[in-house]
């Protein structure tokens, strides 16, 4: 009976992380969805009305093509972008990879190992850890997403 209780636990951390997954690439999304204006308006002091609605409509359409993204491809563009420092990003690697393991390995990996079924306790301390490193990393896109949309409505 013990046991069962452990699986539980463990089966809703998992729950959770696809859950702040899902949050952190929505965000990663959005902020590099608005660096795009923000960086048009660094290349140029001003802006028409018209070509500004131009890249807002360019901008929604690369923000919809980045939220079928998920987090490894997003990493590529938040790379690319110089938008982070490379600590964060080597933060947002390191959660990826084991948000990976927990949801595409572990079970596969205890098929063969049996760990998981045998002692499902373990995995909780890890567990606990990669949750509270998730939302940290949520934690801080958030605020550089509600900075940055300061600075959007500055510029509008």
């Amino acid at each position: 009976m013990l046991k069962k209780h452990y699986y539980k636990k463990v089966w809703g951390s998992i729950g959770f992380i696809v859950n702040l997954s899902q949050m952190i690439e929505y965000n990663l999304a959005n902020i590099l969805g608005l660096n795009e204006i923000l960086s048009t308006f660094d290349e140029i002091d001003s802006m028409n009305l018209i070509d500004y609605n131009d890249l807002m409509k360019k901008t929604n359409e690369w923000y919809e093509k980045l939220t079928k993204k998920e987090l490894g491809k997003l990493q590529g563009f938040i790379e690319e972008k110089n938008i982070f420092t490379k600590d964060f990003i080597n933060e947002i690697d390191h959660v990826r990879e084991e948000r990976n393991y927990f949801i595409h390995h572990i079970f596969k990996d205890d098929l063969f190992s049996k760990e998981f079924q045998n002692n499902p306790k373990q995995y909780i301390p890890r567990l606990q850890e990669l949750v509270y490193r998730m939302n940290e990393v949520n934690n801080v896109l958030c605020k550089i997403f509600s900075m940055m949309k300061k600075e959007v409505k500055l510029i509008h």
